[in-house]
């Protein structure tokens, strides 16, 4: 009997075990496939915007050449020089996916729409001509219209991949060391979709001013405006780099918070710290770092309080040592940073 029941107390702890690692087996195969799914949409993301970017040249750049053909001086050489200058730029950082060639590609692709509405206005002065048997005949002029809104189109498509979430996560991530995995948070509302796009209109209007008024011949106009737009790059560089300096870090221990404008330095937070992690619930208590970000916000739930050094919204380089327990914050793939929470054994909801 003694026998007997030992052997079915073990068949049966033996079919628990199994059960729990064919169980645990199932979850990480489903974790394997979401995670192949999501590495082949950030690697088509990716390689889209090269291809975009490289066919730049027949539209954008041929319409820009057709704009300035007529202008006197160096202005059409120093205009096509400096287009397949930034071109190449472009190029270059579309194939190194780093936090800097992030903000460089951006402000390039974000540059295409000024520089493409500006040759559609040049070039669409000549209408079409209409002939017998009613057909139309495209004239020169007409042509260069056409060509001028195609460039149009294809700046719009450049922006929009450029500006993709999938874009952020994999060129941030490209920094990351080891078994880490970089995630993007989303910039405030106002500096997102206001102070951004002004500056890199900014910063596209520094870079192509001084020499084109140079090559005009507009000698004084030009060395200062050259002068103005060095210190406008610089300062512009300096704020879009921060902005993509802020991101989750998930690493073997838990999660980090890495974002110096709400925190003075990276903060970890062990796994066995984390309580919960999900969507934020609606009348929660919880402290706001997501620094007034549009989207969904998601909440991290401790076990007990952890001292964290907050900025001051009104004074930045102000920070108070505060507790806390629960906290809000905004990721740009909320459900994608979910799900990477859940592989690495992070309690979720």
């Amino acid at each position: 009997m003694k026998l007997r029941s030992f052997r079915t107390t073990n068949s049966k702890l033996t079919s628990v075990i199994s059960g729990e690692s064919s169980d645990s087996l199932k979850v990480g195969v489903a974790h394997g496939l979401n995670l192949g799914k999501m590495l082949v949409m950030q690697t088509r993301a990716v390689w889209a915007l090269r291809a975009l970017w490289f066919l730049l040249p027949l539209t954008v750049g041929q319409a820009a050449s057709d704009a300035v053909a007529s202008a006197e001086h160096a202005v059409p050489f120093v205009m096509t020089a400096g287009l397949w200058g930034l071109w190449a730029a472009g190029m270059v950082a579309s194939m190194v996916p780093l936090p800097g060639t992030l903000v460089a590609i951006r402000i390039l692709a974000v540059g295409t729409l000024p520089l493409a509405a500006w040759t559609l206005v040049e070039l669409s002065t000549v209408e079409l001509n209409t002939v017998e048997l009613n057909t139309v005949d495209i004239s020169t002029g007409g042509d260069r219209s056409a060509l001028a809104i195609a460039a149009l189109i294809h700046a719009f498509a450049v922006a929009i991949v450029a500006l993709n979430v999938l874009i952020g996560d994999r060129f941030v991530d490209g920094g990351s060391y080891g078994d880490e995995r970089r995630m993007l948070l989303r910039p405030p509302s106002l500096v997102g979709y206001f102070l951004v796009p002004l500056l890199a209109a900014a910063m596209i209007a520094a870079v192509t001013a001084g020499p084109l008024l140079v090559a005009n011949k507009n000698w004084i106009g030009g060395v200062v405006a050259t002068a103005l737009g060095a210190g406008v790059i610089a300062v512009g560089t300096r704020a879009l780099h921060q902005l993509v300096q802020r991101w989750i870090v998930f690493v073997p221990n838990g999660m980090v918070l890495h974002d110096f404008l709400v925190v003075t330095e990276p903060v970890l937070f062990r796994r066995t710290a984390i309580e919960r992690l999900g969507a934020a619930i609606d009348g929660s208590p919880a402290r706001d770092l997501s620094n007034k970000a549009a989207g969904l916000l998601l909440e991290c739930e401790l076990t007990d309080p952890a001292p964290l050094g907050l900025r001051d919204p009104a004074d930045r380089k102000a920070a108070n040592l505060t507790d806390v327990r629960r906290f809000l914050f905004c990721p740009s793939r909320p459900g994608e940073l979910l799900n990477e929470a859940e592989r690495r054994n992070i309690a979720t909801d």
